[in-house]
């Protein structure tokens, strides 16, 4: 890619610097040009006028005298010929000349004499002028002169030289731009490739990867090398993430089930020795049943958390929609017992649209069972929690469909807000002290579940503070494709 920037750069400011430089290389010898000949006709008008008297009666007066004295301060040949029968008169030249003698012939005739073309370093040396002696059409003769070119010709040599001294270095300027240019272009993508391929080898799991990906990709990438090696580093660097996400979920899956069993065992066993253990010693051993039972609940949450962070797959019609009114009325029904043993009231708003979401009806139930159970656990005594559905919409997202959980008990301390949703930490109260781990009794892993569930189902999440107390969960969900048509 370097190559061919430069290349194009280059042959840009070749184009642009060839633009400038011919058109002044030209105009600069068109110009020395015009004043040699301006010179010389002035010259020739001159002389025509000092031959006028010797062409008519042979009175030189100081024609020959002029004539030697330019010759010898020019070096530039100069004849008269004469129609009345004055003897023609030659300084530094010969009136046998193919040259001069057809420029006579010109003059004599009362012709317009050939314009000089734009002279230039490979011109000839000398240019013939002519000029008819004599007043409208009666010409007396002819004066010439053999002009030299050799001074324009310097001049226009070392006009162009300088024109070529700066093309060039306006080339190399133009291709030390070209240079820092492409340098400047291509030093970030050289950069974030090579951070990339870093970043990638620090992966786990890079061989299996990028040996997946680099045959089946490779023969299909097209573009300059720094491009498709910075497309290679970011296909095996997003291989590598994913691959490494797949077995951090099935390494959290695979654990847990793991411990199901000696977990079992033990709770078993501490069952058994129940009845053996003596009275100093049933409190320990209660504590120990309680752990144990904690434990369990701890693995449940993260087999649920690994489930709720699998990529989710599109299934056939139907099966990730559902009517979020409906499903908040069955587990409100499911919790009902749970909640009166807690003094809580569920309250599920009326949604007479139907209005439907795009998750499927195990997530949101999940999601759910989830609220509910920390609203029975923490709320308190007295407290009333109510879900309720409605049409949201977002400029970049379109209409939405919105679900609510809120209570009016205990919330969350002030400034944990932004905590709750964080693995394994379990909030305080408002109006106690705060702190991972020095909340109430649970996993710290239900909202966490939560945030998984909805953003899998593409969903957007907000957690903040009920008016007047209390806690409220606000999620947005995409409304499906034919309803949203059809509103």
């Amino acid at each position: 890619m370097r190559t061919r920037l430069l290349l194009v750069l280059a042959v840009l400011g070749a184009a642009v610097v060839t633009a400038f430089a011919f058109p002044l290389a030209a105009s600069m010898a068109d110009a020395r040009t015009r004043e040699f000949v301006l010179s010389r006709d002035a010259d020739l008008q001159r002389f025509a006028d000092l031959a006028d008297g010797y062409a008519r009666n042979g009175s030189p007066g100081l024609l020959f005298e002029e004539a030697g004295a330019y010759h010898g301060l020019y070096g530039e040949a100069l004849a008269v010929v004469s129609t009345r029968g004055a003897a023609p008169r030659a300084v530094g030249t010969s009136l046998d000349d193919p040259a001069v003698s057809a420029a006579i012939g010109r003059a004599l005739r009362n012709e317009r004499s050939s314009g000089v073309e734009v002279l230039t370093p490979w011109s000839p040396g000398t240019v013939v002028f002519a000029k008819p002696i004599g007043t409208g059409a009666q010409v007396n003769g002819a004066v010439v002169i053999v002009a030299s070119t050799e001074s324009t010709r310097n001049d226009i040599l070392q006009g162009w030289a300088v024109i070529g001294v700066g093309f060039l270095a306006a080339v190399i300027g133009f291709g030390v731009l070209a240079l820092s240019v492409s340098r400047w272009v291509l030093r970030p993508l050289e950069e974030v490739s090579t951070r990339m391929q870093l970043l990638t080898q620090s992966l786990p799991f890079v061989a299996t990867a990028s040996g997946t990906s680099d045959a089946a990709s490779a023969a299909g990438r097209t573009g300059p090398p720094e491009l498709r090696a910075l497309s290679a580093a970011f296909e095996t660097m997003d291989n590598a993430v994913h691959t490494s996400a797949d077995a951090q979920r099935r390494l959290v899956a695979d654990t847990a089930h793991q411990l199901r069993n000696p977990l079992a065992a033990l709770q078993l066993r501490l069952d058994t020795l129940g009845p053996r253990v003596m009275d100093d010693g049933k409190r320990s051993h209660e504590r120990a049943v309680g752990e144990a039972i904690r434990l369990e609940e701890i693995l449940d949450d993260l087999l649920a958390l690994s489930v709720a962070e699998a990529p989710r797959t599109k299934g056939r019609d139907g099966e990730q929609t559902c009517v979020p009114q409906l499903v908040a009325i069955e587990r409100a029904d499911f919790w009902h017992d749970t909640a009166a043993e807690s003094g809580i009231q569920f309250t599920v708003d009326d949604d007479p649209v139907g209005l439907e979401a795009n998750i499927s009806t195990g997530d949101l139930e999940q999601i759910l069972d989830v609220l509910f159970d920390n609203i029975c656990k923490y709320a308190g005594p007295g407290a009333t929690a109510r879900i309720s559905t409605g049409r949201g919409s977002s400029p970049e997202a379109g209409r939405r469909t919105e679900v609510t959980v809120s209570d009016d008990g205990a919330g969350v301390a002030h400034g944990e807000l932004e905590l709750v949703t964080r693995r394994f930490y379990r909030g305080s109260p408002r109006g106690e002290p705060s702190g991972d781990g020095g909340g109430p009794a649970g996993t710290g892993l239900g909202l966490s579940i939560v945030e998984a569930l909805v953003e899998s189902n593409g969903g957007e999440l907000l957690i903040r503070d009920t008016p007047g107390g209390g806690l409220t969960v606000a999620m947005s969900f995409a409304a499906p494709a034919d309803e949203e048509a059809g509103r």
